[in-house]
């Protein structure tokens, strides 16, 4: 008998002693989970903000707030790989391709659009997250291009679901990808949700690069002008804005203004106006001298439109952040002198302007 009680004794003394082990082991794993789960987002908040220090994005390289009034805001922007992420390369004079998340976001949300034209976004499946967290406030939509060219380099338009309502399902504009590895347009039909507002189609476009290409682009122009045309044939409606990287590089001969030229007849037979970049520039680039850290301005990124009727835009096309920052002069970004968002964003600047909704 006495046994028999020690046994039962010993007994409640081992299970107790295993339950107070087996609540020490639950606590322990919860609190290595709890640190985890905050070590895991003190590295994500390190790796989205990684990058240079500055200047980073600021106010006063953005446009001011959105007054609305009736009024669209519509910006355009390559986003250069999107979310570019590659080990540095040339340490000496600075230079890492990687997104800072952060920068990205706040200069996102910074446009205050209701619309945005975008080229080169190789992540559809990260964008959309960070388009909402950039647009707070804003019930943002996004539909993407199904090509992306040799470089997976999809275009994108967003818009303010408050706003503006799909009229039609996307189009892609495989007219202007003839060849392999070249990029397709992009169209979307939007309307207005106010009573008295506009309805307009808004084509993304991302044409061949390099002086070499030249040729590439003016075919492509001249489908990109024989599509709008059957378009507003087809629909009924002329109110079109074309918007993206043109990759105005030059013509052989005629540099820049030469290729502007061309442009400008032959978008212009479809009725399509430039409108002029107040800025001066849309991009920076190394130039073609040494690797020396001084970048250079260019004009690559363009909006065009046609139909609306007199006095629609009411706001001259800007160019944002470094644009504004060095004022289209020559940009230096060293060791120490980095310049952030060229670096850390995109080389291309986001351009906006304002179109009166229900001018017509």
């Amino acid at each position: 008998m006495r046994i028999r009680v020690l046994c039962l004794g010993l007994a409640r003394e081992t299970l107790g002693a295993m339950m107070t082990k087996s609540k020490t082991l639950v606590i322990l794993v919860v609190v290595a989970i709890a640190g985890v789960a905050a070590a895991s987002l003190f590295l994500r908040g390190h790796l989205r903000c990684a990058g240079f220090a500055g200047p980073g994005v600021t106010a006063g390289e953005l446009p001011p707030a959105h007054a609305g009034r009736g009024d669209l805001r519509i910006a355009t922007w390559n986003m250069r790989n999107f979310p570019i992420d590659e080990r540095p390369q040339t340490d000496d004079l600075g230079y890492s391709r990687r997104a800072n998340i952060c920068d990205v976001e706040t200069a996102l949300g910074g446009l205050d659009a209701d619309i945005l034209g975008l080229q080169e976004v190789n992540d559809t499946r990260r964008f959309p997250p960070i388009l909402r967290r950039a647009c707070t406030g804003r019930t943002m939509r996004v539909v993407f291009s199904a090509g992306g060219g040799r470089f997976g380099q999809h275009l994108a338009v967003a818009w303010d679901n408050d706003t503006l309502e799909l009229a039609m399902a996307p189009v892609e504009i495989t007219a202007v990808a003839f060849e392999d590895g070249m990029r397709p347009g992009l169209a979307v039909n939007l309307r207005s949700r106010s009573a008295d507002g506009i309805d307009f189609t808004l084509v993304v476009v991302h044409l061949e690069s390099g002086r070499q290409g030249f040729a590439d682009r003016r075919r492509q122009n001249r489908a990109l002008a024989a599509w709008v045309d059957d378009w507003v044939t087809q629909i009924g409606d002329p109110d079109v804005i074309v918007v993206g990287d043109f990759n105005t590089t030059g013509s052989p001969g005629g540099g820049l203004a030469g290729e502007l030229q061309s442009v400008d007849s032959i978008l212009g037979r479809a009725g399509l106006h430039r409108l002029e970049n107040e800025t001066g520039c849309s991009e920076y680039w190394e130039g073609r001298g040494d690797r020396d850290g001084v970048q250079v301005p260019s004009l690559l990124d363009h909006v065009f439109f046609r139909g609306f009727g007199k006095g629609a835009v009411v706001q001259p096309l800007q160019a944002w952040l470094h644009c504004t920052r060095w004022g289209c002069s020559e940009l230096v970004s060293r060791v120490g002198e980095e310049d952030g968002t060229f670096w850390d964003v995109s080389d291309h600047c986001p351009l906006t302007f304002e179109i009166r909704d229900g001018a017509r």
